[in-house]
């Protein structure tokens, strides 16, 4: 490291409680303030070469600050409100589907082991949406043997 860079470095140093200060007025946190002193002071360490020496190193280090903290709100801006993952991770989750497919599975495999006649009752009834007497007319039965016949599959499904 040469003399100059040497200067610069303690000369740098000899400003961060100074900056920090600045940088807490503005980032409103310290944690805010923290990323934007990192965020400054690398840039003025990646920059060094453009400070004019004999000039005011404080103010050139406060411009710097407050271009990060402008750059930081325009990303903000960009990318819209932060929610952090575990305010939504939980309502987001959801069942997995396999469980419904294996009970549907079961349900249909139970349908199709009724009676054809309990299995076309239920299936107007339940899936068509038919009344009992809509059911009736339709197959030409009397209505308590729609409601007979409904009866049965339901419990055979229920066991």
């Amino acid at each position: 490291m040469t003399r100059m860079e040497n200067s610069f470095t303690q000369d740098l140093q000899s400003e961060i409680p100074h900056l920090w200060r600045f940088a807490r007025s503005i980032a409103g946190t310290t944690e805010g303030a923290d990323d934007l002193m990192q965020t400054a002071l690398e840039r003025a360490l990646r920059n060094r070469h453009q400070f004019v020496h004999g000039t005011k190193l404080r103010s050139w280090l406060f411009a710097i600050v407050r271009n990060a903290q402008l750059d930081e709100y325009r990303k903000s801006e960009r990318r819209g409100h932060h929610v952090p993952i575990e305010e939504w991770y939980e309502q987001a989750s959801f069942a997995p589907a396999q469980e419904k497919y294996v009970e549907l599975g079961d349900v249909a495999r139970s349908i199709e082991g009724l009676r054809p006649e309990e299995r076309d009752v239920l299936e107007l009834c339940v899936f068509s949406g038919l009344s009992h007497d809509q059911i009736a007319s339709q197959m030409g039965v009397a209505v308590g043997t729609v409601k007979s016949r409904l009866s049965r599959a339901r419990q055979a499904l229920a066991a």
